[in-house]
C-alpha cells in the first residue's frame, strides 16, 4: 500500500520540532556513511525546467526522489518514497510545505552546530514563503533577541515583521535596507532570490554566523567576496552540488580568493568529525542549497506521522 499526501495533509501532521530532529539525525547518519545523496540535476526547456534529486537512508530502509518543475505557472514539488528492500512505492506526497519545513529545519540544524549560543540580534534578508520557517527554526535552537528583517518591498517586510513578532513573542523589526538587517548581528540569514550580493562582509560582527539559504543558480551572487574571505570556517551541505549552484563561491574560487579545499560538508560537523567553529570570535559561513537526501528524510518523517495519525489516502499500488 502507498500513502498519498497533499500539502494540507503534511501541514496537519508534521511540525518543525520533529523536522529538526529528522534533519539532524539524517546529517549525523550521513556523516557516518549511513546515507547517500543524489545531487540535483535539471532539464531545461524553453518554458521552464524539471529538477530531480534524491537519496537513500540506509539506517531507515528507504530511498526516494524529489521532482519539481518551474514554469510560468510557478513551482510544483513532489516526493516519491520507496521501501529499500521491496522496492515498492510507500509514499507519494506534495512537497511545497514539506520543503519549507525541511529548509527551515536545515538552517536550524546549521545554527545549532555553527553559531555562538548567544544571539542577541538576528538579521534576515528576504521575507518570502521560506522566511517564516527560517526564523521559527532559529528561535527553536537559539535564544534569539531582536530580529531585523529586510526585503525590497516595504509592505511585505512590514507585514512579515508584524506577523512574526506576534507569533514568536519577540521584536521583529522591519529594516530600511539589507545593511541594517545584517549590521552587528550574531546570525545573518539570506533567503532572498538574489542575483547580486545582499550580504556584505564589511557589515559582519565578529563571531557572526552567516547562512546562505537563497538562490541555487550558478549566476547568482548572494554574498560578496568579503563574507567568504573574512570567514574562518566555510561549510556547504553538498560539495558535489556547490560548484554547480553557488555562483558567489565559484566566482571567488576563480579569482583565487578562496579554495574549494577550505570548505567542509555540514554532515561532518553533525557526525563529530569537524568542529563547527574554532572560536567565539570567528566568522562562520554556510551555504545551504538543499539536498535530495534532506527531502527523503523529510518525506520519511511525513509518512511516519501520517501513519500514526491516519492522515492521507492509501492506495493499493
Amino acid at each position: 500500500m502507498a500513502r498519498f499526501l497533499t500539502d494540507a495533509d503534511v501541514n496537519q501532521c508534521v511540525g518543525l520540532p520533529d523536522m529538526l530532529s529528522a534533519i539532524e539525525s539524517m546529517m549525523a547518519n550521513y556523516g557516518r556513511g549511513e546515507a547517500v545523496n543524489m545531487t540535483r540535476r535539471k532539464i531545461n526547456t524553453p518554458s521552464g525546467y524539471l529538477a530531480v534529486m534524491g537519496g537513500g537512508l540506509f539506517y531507515d530502509g528507504v530511498f526516494g526522489v524529489k521532482t519539481f518543475t518551474f514554469t510560468a505557472n510557478g513551482y510544483s514539488f513532489q516526493v516519491s518514497l520507496y521501501d529499500a528492500t521491496s522496492g515498492q512505492l510507500i509514499l507519494y506526497t506534495q512537497a511545497n510545505r514539506l520543503g519549507q519545513l525541511r529548509t527551515g529545519a536545515t538552517t536550524g540544524a546549521a545554527l545549532r552546530m555553527l553559531s555562538n549560543p548567544d544571539v542577541p540580534r538576528l538579521g534576515i534578508v528576504g521575507t518570502g514563503n521560506q522566511a517564516g520557517d527560517q526564523l521559527r527554526a532559529a528561535c527553536a535552537v537559539r535564544d534569539v533577541g531582536e530580529i531585523y528583517a529586510y526585503s525590497r518591498n516595504p509592505e511585505n517586510r512590514q507585514s512579515f515583521a508584524a506577523r512574526m513578532s506576534e507569533e514568536l513573542g519577540r521584536p521583529v523589526i522591519p529594516a530600511e535596507n539589507n545593511r541594517d538587517a545584517a549590521d552587528d548581528c550574531a546570525v545573518v540569514i539570506g533567503i532572498a532570490p538574489a542575483v547580486t550580493p545582499v550580504i556584505q562582509g564589511e557589515w559582519l560582527a565578529e563571531g557572526a554566523t552567516v547562512i546562505g539559504a537563497g538562490p541555487t543558480r550558478p549566476t547568482s551572487l548572494e554574498v560578496d567576496d568579503a563574507v567568504l574571505t573574512r570567514a574562518g570556517s566555510l561549510f556547504v551541505d553538498s560539495m558535489e552540488q556547490a560548484p554547480l549552484e553557488c555562483g558567489d563561491i565559484n566566482a571567488a574560487v576563480d579569482r583565487g580568493l578562496v579554495r574549494w579545499s577550505q570548505f567542509h560538508e555540514l554532515r561532518h560537523v553533525a557526525a563529530g568529525l569537524v568542529p563547527g567553529r574554532n572560536s567565539a570570535g570567528e566568522i562562520v559561513y554556510c551555504k545551504l542549497m538543499g539536498t535530495g537526501l534532506a527531502d527523503v528524510a523529510a518525506a520519511k518523517l511525513a509518512l511516519d506521522r501520517a501513519e500514526e495519525q491516519g492522515v492521507g489516502v492509501q492506495v493499493d499500488w
